[in-house]
């Protein structure tokens, strides 16, 4: 007998995606922004259906071509743009990595100072106050932005009309951190935790110059141009190739001026329409990706929380850290081992232990 299975909780039920509901979906979806082009490429089909017509009837013209070249033009054509959205991606998930590196490193910055840091509560906060700020100043950077008023409730509006005025904002956050890590040393910071706290200061630079390489430096606009012309020259010479595949009556023994109505008129832009749809929106996302930082992109990365996950980490890290120096009974000599009591006895504050 099979024993009953458990019922799962809220917490461990698989999560339901609807296929019809992601389908239709239009928040976030190219799709608005590539139908125009898709219905001026449909008329443009409808205009030539007319033409092919017109000139069967009057002048017995056949304006049709065969289908099969098309195939594999349309083949070729999908598998560029397929590459030209991956590369596209390629920098939006490089990004992406880059700002997972800001925000842990920020984490690590943060946890340096307040552990090996000197017992100076101003200089702890201040500290942590401008290791929250850094990621709001490179976003806003990245974005072109000046107004800062994360920073200024942060700082306060002297230091941020400070940094604003820089031409490079991040560098004027990144030498205040390396300012106050130096002033640490001069306090009892140890050299090692100094060197520490410094390589990840100067990782959080590196990100930064990440980043900025991706925004200053966009695809190659000549690949883009002649994949774009690849697409209005297969698109507007479908319609020649789709005229034999619908060269019947729509409505038999129906005429306008003589002219019997073609099914061409009607399923010759449809196809043409189906068709320019995917190649449109596969193009559009490739330029999407391109910029990852840029809002008005729909695939943007989320800059402005993962700041407030920055944030919320490094100044919770702060409180805890000042509950824990209300709280915490002074430590004793007799509390340690007789060892480590006799080699700090012969030591002084400033040595420095590799091992």
């Amino acid at each position: 007998m099979d024993e009953p299975q458990p019922e799962l909780t809220p917490e461990v039920r698989p999560l339901r995606y609807s296929f019809w509901t992601g389908a239709m979906m239009l928040q976030g979806s190219v799709t608005p922004r590539v139908l125009p082009n898709v219905l001026k490429f449909g008329l443009v089909a409808e205009a030539i259906a007319i033409v092919a017509l017109a000139t069967q009837h009057f002048w017995n013209i056949n304006l049709s071509v065969p289908v099969g070249p098309f195939s594999a033009a349309g083949a070729v054509l999908g598998l560029l743009l397929v590459l030209r959205t991956n590369a596209g991606y390629d920098r939006w998930w490089e990004a992406r990595k880059l700002w997972g590196g800001i925000v842990n490193q920020s984490r690590n910055l943060a946890v340096a100072a307040l552990n090996y840091g000197p017992d100076d509560a101003n200089w702890r906060k201040r500290f942590v106050l401008w290791t929250a700020a850094f990621p709001h100043v490179i976003r806003r950077s990245l974005r072109e932005e000046r107004e800062l008023p994360e920073v200024s409730r942060l700082l306060g509006p002297a230091d941020t009309a400070r940094i604003a005025k820089a031409e490079h904002m991040p560098g004027v956050v990144s030498g205040e951190l390396s300012r106050m890590l130096h002033h640490a040393a001069d306090h009892g910071m140890s050299h090692m935790a100094f060197f520490q706290a410094e390589q990840q200061r100067g990782q959080l630079i590196d990100y930064l110059g990440g980043c900025e390489r991706i925004r200053n430096t966009p695809l190659a606009r000549s690949s883009a141009i002649q994949v774009r012309r690849f697409i209005l020259m297969f698109l507007v010479s479908l319609p020649f190739a789709l005229l034999g595949q619908f060269d019947y009556e729509l409505f038999a023994g129906t005429t306008i001026l003589g002219v019997a109505i073609s099914a061409r008129l009607l399923f010759v832009p449809l196809f043409v329409m189906l068709m320019a749809y995917p190649l449109l929106s596969l193009d559009r996302i490739g330029m999407e990706l391109q910029n990852p930082f840029d809002t008005r992109r729909l695939d943007h990365l989320p800059l402005d929380n993962l700041c407030r996950t920055i944030e919320r980490n490094v100044m919770e890290l702060l409180r805890e850290d000042t509950v824990a120096g209300q709280h915490a009974p002074e430590l004793q000599s007799t509390d340690l081992p007789s060892d480590v009591v006799k080699a700090l006895a012969g030591s002084s504050p400033t040595d420095t232990y590799i091992s």
